[in-house]
């Protein structure tokens, strides 16, 4: 899913950095007191600079921490803990920009039913099976229902049936048939690059990381790139796996770009099945 949003009109978007290195220690420090990772939700500031190809980082942070040790401690011991937490935190981040909430607890099984349906409702719209007004339209009232559970602490037992029903709505209204152009000779057509992608889940074709030479674990918000039977593919990564193609160069020079894609069916990697793009990203990751 997306987990970009704007924090205040002259910030650039706040990303999830939670399970970065670089703030491993933090969540270090809350489970040594008992409090799991899984209570934090890390976000900081982050600008794509195009000529690097990557991300960098701003100073502005936030620490959400939703556990229900915390939300019961007095305020002398959340001092403590939030010291204790800046302290762990990078020395280059910890400052004014820093800011820690501490937030209601909400149930694992609605945070697991909404992450589920909102990541659907993306896989599907990518795949163009959902047309871009039915996905906004779908996309605001799955947060309208978050924003009931997270911010107003309504029980969420009546609205997980309210999850299946919006992505129905949704898939019921497709985009409209586009007809595209004949494709150039120099162009590569995007049933290849899906077909390449298949072979590499059936582990008949086996992919080689090109960079970054440490391997693709250790690639993080930026581009990668390996070659599979000849083809040279470069692919953005955020947080694990894969994200989408960026570029493909077949074996015969003919290349396919995310503009290129996107001008056509869509891009590769987002048009194949959940179980495919998931073990594409497995295999990249642990090869």
């Amino acid at each position: 899913m997306s987990t970009d949003a704007l924090d205040g009109d002259d910030r650039a978007p706040m990303g999830l950095v939670t399970d970065h290195a670089e703030w491993k220690p933090v969540l270090d420090a809350l489970e040594s007191e008992g409090i799991p990772a899984s209570a934090a939700r890390i976000q900081q500031e982050h600008r794509w600079d195009q000529q690097a190809v990557r991300y960098f980082m701003g100073p502005h942070v936030k620490i959400e921490i939703r556990d229900a040790c915390t939300w019961a401690m007095n305020e002398s011991e959340r001092i403590g803990l939030e010291a204790k937490l800046r302290t762990a935190a990078p020395p280059e981040w910890n400052g004014p920009d820093l800011v820690i909430h501490w937030c209601r607890p909400v149930a694992s099984e609605w945070a697991t039913a909404w992450l589920g349906a909102i990541d659907k409702l993306w896989r599907d719209w990518r795949r163009r099976r959902i047309a871009d007004d039915a996905f906004e339209d779908a996309r605001e009232a799955l947060s309208s229902l978050h924003r009931r559970v997270w911010d107003e602490a309504e029980d969420h037992g009546p609205l997980l049936p309210q999850l299946g029903g919006i992505l129905a709505e949704a898939r019921r209204h497709p985009p409209a048939v586009r007809q595209f152009l004949p494709l150039l000779v120099s162009q590569v057509d995007v049933a290849e690059v899906m077909d390449l992608m298949r072979r590499i889940v059936r582990r008949s074709a086996r992919p080689e990381v090109i960079f970054p030479a440490t391997g693709w674990k250790h690639l993080s918000h930026g581009l990668g790139e390996f070659i599979v039977d000849g083809w040279s593919i470069q692919a953005f990564k955020r947080n694990f796996g894969m994200k989408y193609v960026q570029k493909a160069r077949s074996p015969d020079g003919r290349t396919g770009d995310y503009e290129a894609f996107a001008a056509r069916e869509g891009n590769p990697f987002s048009l194949l099945e959940d179980h495919e793009q998931d073990a594409i990203c497995e295999i990249l990751e642990n090869p």
